[in-house]
């Protein structure tokens, strides 16, 4: 058996070393010239750079989530506002994803990674030291513009470093800690609040993007420089154009309850945002790199699946973004214990993943999303009866079942969604279900937080109603409160001015626990809703078409 050896690059002082015969058909000439320095160890070093790259932008998309009461209580913020700080990163890292081809075949795998772990960093600090909600913003979408840029590399030099034989394990093990990461965020965040102020949420995870950032020039590749002379254009109207209509829609669902639905403000956003949306579809289809192919969107199986694809996304994110709130406003949780309880779930969907994954080559599909889709609206049902009394436990295990409900649909509906399309569109496929993904959560935080703000209005205008002097409950309540309050030491002044502001408190938190089971109840309606696409679903395929 014989071995080649390429010479070390100019500049390089160690010997060449011998290329293992196990290198893809699909390694270019960077890849090969990286195993040629580092021999066959490179594969290992390389994925673990990547793996500790990915877990730092993706433990910032979810550790953000329980310093969200530290955040609004510092800037006296409305949940409208609030939900910026998630969407901001949701919608920043959609648009990044669909420039990461252009970029990779114009400048490479280094200067790409090199970027995106700078602007991370850069966007990071600025969110530590931000004064003003806007900086806030800011430094979330920069966190989501690395995030969007870094995540598609990882697939691409998986499949370029290891063989056919070795790529299961490889994806594998990236995929487990790419599941982790969002399981862990919210109790890191929890610890950094706890510890210190939600400022040190932002800079958490930057020891790992530094780690990332040193060991990216000496093992992520160079620019291919066959692929760069052919030089593919970066579809830049179709981003901008994109980026309007998503930010003008989520900035319209935002502002509805400040500025009015029907002020001419929201309609000009909401104007805008369609018409850009429309635009953009119109340019796609006529442009030869589109940033996002329409062509997938032809195939009944990949549209259908896609929204199911989106509707996952709004399962993650929006109760992601829901239950670290509700006990720490409702339950007075600490921030750790709250992001403590988001870890069992990310175990189980580490050990429901492959499961569903394996059972998507066997089985038919519709099954494995139909037990996931009945999962997670089961567990939204029960969170919608939740309580400020609700055990713990009880939350942990509801949680628990809405992530085995999400294990059974994310990997079944992306293989069928990709599966769909002629090998010519696989990479439009699968860009365009993470795509689907990422606008899915963006959308379903932003929806989720306004009908929250505006079922808290109303459930506190309602049960503030019935706060009057004819209501013979409420005066022999007050007066028993005033009672206890005296005989506590509290003078009968005070005592009876206090006894009313006890009963403020009740109110804000009955209106709190109200409000959250709606939102609860609207994703479990939804999730019914979602369940009848599947009766619009062809019976999958198991292999793609050629």
């Amino acid at each position: 058996m014989s071995t080649s050896a390429h010479p070390p690059r100019p500049g390089a002082f160690r010997a060449p070393v011998p290329l293992p015969v196990d290198i893809p058909p699909l390694a270019n000439e960077p890849v090969r010239e990286r195993f040629a320095q580092f021999g066959p160890i490179y594969r290992w070093l390389l994925l673990f750079s990547m793996l500790v790259g990915s877990m730092s932008t993706l433990l910032a998309a979810t550790t953000i989530n329980v310093a969200l009461p530290a955040i609004i209580g510092a800037f006296g913020l409305g949940q409208d506002q609030a939900q910026w700080m998630s969407t901001a990163f949701l919608a920043a890292s959609t648009i990044a994803m669909l420039a990461n081809a252009w970029a990779m075949s114009n400048y490479g795998p280094r200067a790409t990674y090199t970027f995106g772990m700078i602007v991370f960093i850069a966007g990071s600090s600025l969110g530590a030291v931000s004064s003003a909600l806007e900086l806030l913003i800011v430094s979330r979408a920069m966190q989501g513009v690395a995030a969007g840029l870094l995540q598609p590399m990882s697939m691409f030099l998986i499949f370029q470093t290891f063989p056919d034989r070795m790529r299961g394990t490889a994806i594998g093990l990236f995929s487990i800690g790419v599941v982790l990461a969002p399981a862990f965020g919210p109790a890191l965040g929890g610890i950094a609040v706890d510890i210190s102020s939600w400022r040190l949420v932002f800079v958490a995870t930057v020891p790992l993007a530094l780690v990332a950032l040193i060991a990216a020039p000496f093992l992520m590749p160079h620019v291919d420089q066959e692929q760069k002379a052919q030089r593919r254009p970066l579809d830049w109207q179709g981003l901008v154009l994109l980026a309007i209509g998503i930010v003008c829609l989520l900035s319209g669902f935002a502002g509805g309850n400040r500025d009015g639905w029907d002020s001419d403000l929201s309609l000009i956003k909401f104007s805008l945002g369609i018409v850009s949306l429309i635009v953009f579809f119109l340019w796609e289809r006529r442009h030869p790199f589109p940033a996002l192919n329409p062509a997938i969107f032809a195939y009944r199986q990949f549209w259908a699946t896609g929204i199911i694809i989106a509707a996952t996304g709004v399962a993650i994110y929006g109760s992601t973004y829901l239950i670290p709130l509700f006990v720490q406003l409702v339950q007075h949780y600490s921030p750790t214990a709250a992001g403590v309880m988001m870890i069992p779930a990310g175990l189980a969907m580490v050990m429901g993943f492959p499961i569903a994954g394996r059972l998507s080559d066997k089985v038919d599909t519709r099954w494995l999303l139909a037990f996931g889709i009945v999962s997670f609206a089961v567990s939204a049902y029960l969170l919608s009866h939740v309580t400020a009394l609700t055990p713990y436990w009880v939350l942990v295990f509801w949680i628990v079942l809405s992530r085995v409900g999400i294990s059974f649909c994310m990997p079944p509906s992306n293989t069928t969604a990709i599966r769909a399309v002629p090998p010519h569109l696989l990479a439009s496929a699968t860009g365009g279900a993470s795509f689907l993904m990422q606008v899915g959560g963006a959308f379903g935080v932003n929806l989720l937080a306004i009908l929250l703000q505006r079922r808290l209005i109303f459930h506190g205008d309602h049960l503030a109603a019935s706060l009057n002097e004819s209501n013979p409950q409420l005066s022999y309540a007050h007066a028993m409160t005033a009672r206890e309050l005296e005989a506590a030491g509290l003078p009968q002044l005070p005592a009876f001015q206090t006894a009313f502001s006890e009963f403020g408190r009740q109110i804000s938190t009955d209106a709190s626990v109200l409000a959250f089971r709606d939102c609860f109840l609207a994703v479990a309606i939804w999730f019914i809703v979602i369940f009848g696409v599947l009766f619009l679903m062809p019976k999958p395929r198991l292999d793609r078409p050629g």
